[in-house]
């Protein structure tokens, strides 16, 4: 590697760098001859001949003349100047660790919506995977018209079992739609971690194909019609609590849940 970029990866800034090597191919030398020698003007070089001396790199020489010079320390002294940066680091991340809690007080997070996209029915079973992480209750609407079919009805089911078995619990506002009544009536394992309430027919006449669920910042949307299946996930907190607000006015709004 390049001596000079060694010297500024190691903590020296570009002209601090010259000007040491300037010093070590010099001997004791008068500001001025450095300063020519590195291309830097006298007075910027005195500077930085100072900074060198206070890093322990440099130091000044004594001879005949009155004029003030300056030498190089030995190159060992570069790794006495790497150790003590070390330590001044270590020094300053314990203690920007220790105001951290302080930092956070302060800053004020601007929340920005994170969206993740899930394609096709492996996508729909992936977005309902990531439920399963929930450590809270699910919060849903939505029918079942489209579990019952071929692809999805036997994982459908293991996935409920699981849901089940994570304890994860779940209220659910459904349409009236006969294969989503029928599913929440007789499939005893939907029945162990789930209330639902059915929603007025005679207000919502129609059918979803598609479910609505949301939890901890979570809210996940599932188009289960074919041929347009997909999932999209929306991590946000603001959107999660209004969503969580809504369906606990609806909630409320339906009634009891079916014996």
């Amino acid at each position: 590697m390049d001596m000079h970029k060694l010297l500024v990866n190691l903590g020296l800034n570009d002209n601090e760098a010259k000007v040491y090597l300037s010093l070590l191919e010099s001997g004791p030398t008068l500001v001025s001859s450095i300063g020519k020698k590195a291309g830097i003007n006298r007075t910027t070089c005195y500077d930085l001949l100072e900074r060198l001396v206070k890093y322990n790199l440099a130091t000044y020489a004594s001879g005949a003349s009155v004029r003030k010079k300056y030498a190089a320390m030995p190159p060992d002294h570069l790794l006495h100047f790497l150790e003590r940066r070390q330590t001044q680091f270590e020094r300053q991340r314990d203690e920007l660790r220790k105001q951290m809690p302080e930092f956070k007080m302060l800053y004020k997070e601007i929340e920005r919506p994170h969206i993740k996209f899930f394609d096709g029915i492996e996508g729909v079973k992936a977005i309902y995977r990531e439920t399963l992480k929930s450590k809270e209750e699910i919060l849903s609407i939505g029918d079942c018209e489209e579990w019952d079919s071929r692809e999805l009805v036997q994982w459908a089911r293991s996935y409920n079992r699981l849901r089940a078995k994570l304890k994860i619990h779940e209220r659910v506002l459904i349409p009236a739609g006969e294969k989503t009544i029928n599913w929440f009536t007789y499939y005893p394992t939907t029945k162990k971690c789930t209330q639902y309430r059915i929603l007025p027919k005679e207000k919502i006449p129609y059918l979803f194909y598609s479910e609505l669920n949301v939890y901890e910042d979570k809210v996940v949307i599932v188009l289960l019609k074919k041929p347009n299946r997909m999932g999209i996930m929306i991590t946000s907190a603001l959107l999660a609590n209004m969503l969580k607000a809504l369906f606990e006015m609806a909630w409320e709004a339906t009634g009891r849940t079916p014996q």
